[in-house]
C-alpha cells in the first residue's frame, strides 16, 4: 500500500485513508503506550497522523480519513486534537450509524459525557432504522450495534444518568436472547464469543448507581453456560450488593458461586471487544477485575481492611493494564471504589492521590471531582482548590438523576452516603 500511495497518494484522499488504515492494521489498538507516559507505541505512529491530518486538510468530513484520525487520535496524550473532525462527523452521514457514533471516542476523552451520549442515542436511532431493512438475522455488524449501545451506558454511568444508562442496558438484554447468543456466522460460533459478554451491562449499571437490592431481586439467567460471562458478573454483583448491605455470609455464597462461574468451560475465548473476559493464568480479562473488586468489597465490609485494599489495589492494576478499548474493558473505575473506600476509611490524603490519577484519565468526571472535593474537605486542605473543585462538581452533576444518592465515588461507601 506504501507503493500506491507514494505512486498515486499524493491529492487522493481515498488513498491517503487506505494507506493509513494498513500502517494502523500494523498494530491495532496499540498505536500509543498507556498512561500515564502516553507516547507513540510503534515508529508508524506520526506518520499515521500525519498522513490523515494532511488528507482531512483536503477533505475535513472524508468518512474513512475522520474515522481512522479519530481512532489514531483517541488514546492519545491530545485526543482534544480531533474535536473538530468529531464536531464535522457527528451530523454528516445520518444513515450510517457507526460514523454517528464515532466523535463519542473523542467526547468521552475530553470529559464531554453529555455529547457522547447523544452521538450513540443518535447511532442507536439510525441502527434502529437499518436493523428493520435487513433480512439478515445475525450479520457482522451486530457487534458494532452492541458497541454503540455499550457505549451509551458507559458515558451515562459517567454523567450520572442512572435512567438513560439502564435504559440501554435493558434493550441490549432483550436483543440477546437464546437464538442470538447461540448464533453462528460463517461458521464461526458468533453469538457466545462475542455478543454474550453484553449481556452483563445491567449489572455493571446497577452496582454503578447502587441498586443494592435490585440486584439482590434480579432474576438471572437461567442458563448458565449459554450465558456464562453474564452469570459470572452477575454473581460478582450479587456478592457486593450483600457485602455492602452487610450480609456476610450471603456474600461469601455469591463469591463462592462466582469462582465457580470462572471455571465453566462456556467461558473459554469469550471476549467484550478486545479484551477476554477472564483469563487464569495471565489475569488480565474482565472477570479478573471484578475478582479484585469483589475481594476488595468484602473484605472490607467484613472490617479486614488490610486484606481488602490489597485487593483493592490489584484491582485498580488490572483494570489500568487492560488491553485499550472503548469503553473500558472494566466499566467502572476500580479507583472509583478504591478512593472511596480509603476515604471512608480515614485515609482521606490516600484517597486524593488517586482522584487525582484518574482525574488524568476521565477529565472532569463528576465521581472523581467529588471524591477529590471530599479528600481536600476531610484534610482541610487548600481550602481555595477544594472549592473550585466542588464547583466542578456541580457543573458536572447537573444532569444526574435525582433518584441516586451521589455521596461517594463508590456507593459502596455507605457511611459517606448517609
Amino acid at each position: 500500500m506504501r507503493k500506491v500511495y507514494e505512486e498515486y497518494g499524493e491529492n487522493d484522499t481515498d488513498i491517503m485513508a487506505l494507506f493509513a488504515e494498513s500502517l494502523m492494521m500494523l498494530a491495532p489498538w496499540n498505536l500509543w503506550t498507556k498512561p500515564p507516559d502516553i507516547k507513540p507505541a510503534i515508529k508508524e505512529t506520526e506518520e499515521i497522523v500525519a498522513t490523515l491530518e494532511k488528507g482531512l486538510n483536503i477533505d475535513p468530513v472524508h468518512p474513512g480519513l475522520a474515522h481512522f484520525y479519530i481512532h489514531a487520535i483517541e488514546h492519545s496524550p491530545t485526543p482534544e486534537k480531533a474535536l473538530l473532525t468529531s464536531d464535522l462527523l457527528r451530523n454528516r452521514y445520518p444513515d450510517q450509524g457507526h460514523l454517528l457514533h464515532m466523535p463519542s471516542h473523542i467526547y468521552i476523552w475530553v470529559g464531554q459525557y453529555k455529547e457522547a451520549i447523544d452521538a450513540n442515542k443518535a447511532a442507536i436511532a439510525s441502527d434502529k432504522a437499518y436493523k428493520a431493512n435487513q433480512e439478515a438475522e445475525i450479520e457482522m455488524y451486530d457487534l458494532y450495534r452492541m458497541h454503540t449501545y455499550h457505549f451509551a451506558v458507559w458515558a451515562s454511568m459517567f454523567d450520572g444518568q442512572y435512567t438513560t444508562a439502564m435504559e440501554y442496558a435493558r434493550e441490549v438484554e432483550k436483543q440477546l436472547g437464546v437464538d442470538v447468543v447461540t448464533s453462528t456466522l460463517n461458521g464461526v460460533s458468533f453469538g457466545p464469543i462475542w455478543l454474550e459478554a453484553f449481556g452483563s451491562l445491567p449489572w455493571h449499571v446497577l452496582v454503578r448507581f447502587g441498586k443494592w437490592q435490585e440486584i439482590i431481586n434480579r432474576p438471572m439467567d437461567k442458563d448458565k453456560d449459554i450465558y456464562a460471562g453474564t452469570t459470572a458478573v452477575a454473581y460478582y454483583a450479587r456478592a457486593i450488593a450483600f457485602a455492602v448491605l452487610g450480609k456476610a455470609k450471603e456474600a461469601d455464597a455469591e463469591r463462592t458461586n462466582f469462582y465457580t462461574a470462572l471455571k465453566n468451560k462456556a467461558l473459554k475465548n469469550r471476549v467484550l471487544f478486545n479484551n477476554v473476559m477472564h483469563n487464569p493464568v495471565r489475569k488480565n480479562g474482565i472477570l479478573d477485575v471484578a475478582e479484585a473488586v469483589l475481594n476488595g468489597e468484602v473484605e472490607y465490609h467484613k472490617g479486614n481492611f488490610d486484606e481488602a485494599f490489597k485487593w483493592l489495589h490489584m484491582a485498580v492494576e488490572r483494570d489500568i493494564n487492560l488491553i485499550y478499548d472503548e469503553p473500558r474493558g472494566w466499566m467502572t473505575p476500580a479507583r472509583h471504589v478504591l478512593g472511596a473506600l480509603l476515604l471512608e476509611h480515614k485515609e482521606a490524603a490516600k484517597a486524593e492521590e488517586v482522584y487525582r490519577e484518574d482525574l488524568k484519565q476521565y477529565k472532569n468526571n463528576l465521581w472523581s471531582l467529588l471524591g477529590l472535593y471530599q479528600s481536600l474537605k476531610e484534610q482541610k486542605k487548600n481550602e481555595k482548590e477544594a472549592e473550585e473543585v466542588l464547583c466542578l462538581f456541580k457543573k458536572a452533576s447537573a444532569r444526574c438523576d435525582n433518584s441516586v444518592n451521589f455521596g461517594a465515588s463508590c456507593l459502596c461507601a455507605t457511611k459517606l452516603c448517609n
